[in-house]
C-alpha cells in the first residue's frame, strides 16, 4: 500500500494536469475562473478544487485526512486559478490569502475520506466558480469590491466572505483598479443620456464580453444605469 509521502512525491513528480491549462484557459476567456483576472495579476495554475495532498481549515491541517489524493486526475476537480487566489500569501497585515490546501465544508460528518465514499454530501464554503449558483453569491460594487450578495448571518452570506477574504478578491489594489475603469465608462454613459451611440454601446459590449477581465463586475456596474432604454436592452 502506498504511504503518504511516497503518494505525495508521485504527484509532485507527475503533474501532467498542467497540460490542460490551455485548454482550461480558453474555456474562461484567459481569466482566472475565481477571481475573472487575466493573467497579468498572476499567472495561472491548475488548482484542484479538493486538495489532492492534504487539506486545511482555517489555516490548520486536518488530522486523518491526506486530501483528495484518488481525484488528481479527474478533470472535473481542475479549476483554472490565477496564483494569486490559488498560492498562499501574506500582506503586510499578515492575513493569509490564496486557497492552497484550504477545503472547509459546512459539517465534518459528512467529509469524503477514500475513493469509496462519494463526495456528494460536502457543502464546500468555498464558492465553485464551475457552479452558477456559488457564482451569483458574489455580488459587485461600483467601487470595486466584490461582496456578499446575501444577508449576514446566512450559510450563503459565509461562504461568500469566506471566500473573498480567502482569496483575496480585494486585495492588491484590485479594487482600485476596476474602479478607476470604471469611472471612465460611467463618464461616457453620462455624457450620451438616452442617446444611442454605437460607439459607446461598442465599448460596452467589450467589457461584458465573457472574455474581458472583470466582466461580471462591469456588467453588475453598467446596470446602474438600466434607466437608460439602450442599456436595459444591451443587459
Amino acid at each position: 500500500m502506498v504511504n503518504q509521502q511516497e503518494r505525495s512525491k508521485y504527484l509532485k513528480k507527475n503533474g501532467s494536469w498542467g497540460r490542460l491549462k490551455e485548454w482550461l484557459s480558453n474555456a474562461s476567456g484567459h481569466k482566472c475562473w475565481y477571481c475573472e483576472a487575466k493573467s497579468n495579476r498572476a499567472p495561472f495554475d491548475i488548482d484542484h478544487f479538493r486538495p489532492k495532498l492534504g487539506i486545511t481549515v482555517d489555516g490548520v491541517e486536518l488530522a486523518g485526512h491526506t486530501g483528495y489524493y484518488w481525484l488528481a486526475y479527474e478533470w472535473p476537480n481542475f479549476r483554472l486559478s490565477c496564483q494569486r487566489c490559488n498560492r498562499p500569501e501574506k500582506d503586510e497585515l499578515t492575513i493569509l490569502h490564496g486557497k492552497a490546501n484550504e477545503f472547509p465544508i459546512q459539517n465534518e460528518a459528512t467529509r469524503c475520506t477514500a475513493p469509496a465514499i462519494s463526495f456528494a454530501a460536502e457543502t464546500p464554503r468555498l464558492l465553485d466558480p464551475c457552479i452558477e449558483a456559488d457564482c451569483a453569491l458574489l455580488a459587485h460594487g461600483i467601487d470595486g469590491e466584490v461582496k456578499p450578495a446575501a444577508p449576514v448571518g446566512t450559510w450563503e452570506y459565509e461562504r461568500a466572505r469566506y471566500t473573498i477574504d480567502q482569496l483575496g478578491f480585494n486585495e492588491w489594489n484590485t479594487p482600485e483598479s476596476r474602479r478607476g475603469r470604471w469611472q471612465t465608462l460611467a463618464t461616457l454613459l453620462t455624457l450620451v443620456g438616452n442617446t444611442v451611440n454605437q460607439a459607446v454601446i461598442d465599448e460596452l459590449n467589450k467589457h461584458i464580453s465573457y472574455d474581458y477581465e472583470y466582466s461580471s463586475f462591469f456588467r453588475s456596474a453598467i446596470g446602474t444605469h438600466r434607466d437608460k432604454a439602450w442599456v436595459e436592452a444591451l443587459l
